[in-house]
């Protein structure tokens, strides 16, 4: 979810952006439905029967570790990309969950479409790991390039990670165990929004916790 500048927007999925910005370099994300798990954060995750993207399902008696870091952003980064374009032109977030499936794999659920400033999402299932969403196409009424509070709280809530995309092209992570926001990469690192404007970009940290983010606001 984009914060209004103008107002508050609605409350849901969405977010995005930060500063000293990493680069993409070192990221080959692979294929952005689907991708083998390299090793595991050693978290397990809770049992539940969940299909995603023609993955298999999963066994209500089963669990499986989430994926590495590396892993999960290669995956985000390469997912988002392909997304990108489409909520930028339909001026509307989209929104879903990254899983793990019984063979071992990193899915995506399908994107759901929401609205300019919010995207609301069901429950996560036993088997994501995180949450994704778009922020859409640049509106100068939005703090567009960073994650919102509302994005980092929905996450801790739902206890997952989750990941964002801006309309300047940059993925942001949200991280539940330390509970703040890290770009994964910066500004034109995956697709961007043809008419963004670069806005206080000296100003956009490199990770942010929900007190950093309401600060921005003030």
């Amino acid at each position: 979810m984009k914060h209004g500048l103008i107002g508050l927007a609605l409350l849901s999925l969405a977010a995005c952006e930060s500063a000293n910005t990493p680069t993409l370099a070192g990221i080959n994300a692979p294929d952005p439905v689907r991708s083998t798990v390299a090793g595991g954060s050693g978290r397990n995750l809770p049992d539940q029967v969940v299909t995603s993207g023609g993955g298999v399902p999963i066994s209500a008696s089963a669990t499986f570790p989430a994926p590495s870091t590396a892993a999960a952003n290669q995956f985000a980064v390469n997912f988002l990309n392909s997304i990108q374009a489409r909520s930028i032109a339909e001026r509307r977030e989209y929104c879903g969950f990254f899983v793990v499936d019984a063979a071992g794999n990193i899915a995506a659920t399908p994107p759901l479409p929401g609205t300019t400033a919010s995207c609301a999402s069901p429950a996560p299932g036993g088997n994501a790991f995180a949450s994704y969403h778009t922020h859409g196409a640049y509106d100068r009424g939005y703090d567009n390039e960073v994650p919102s509070d509302a994005d980092l709280l929905g996450d801790f809530q739902f206890g997952v990670d989750g990941y964002v995309s801006t309309p300047g092209g940059r993925i942001w992570h949200i991280e539940l165990d330390d509970r703040t926001a890290r770009q994964v990469c910066g500004r034109g690192c995956v697709y961007s929004d043809p008419g963004f404007v670069p806005e206080d970009e000296a100003g956009i940290r490199s990770s942010y916790t929900v007190d950093q983010i309401r600060a921005r606001y003030r």
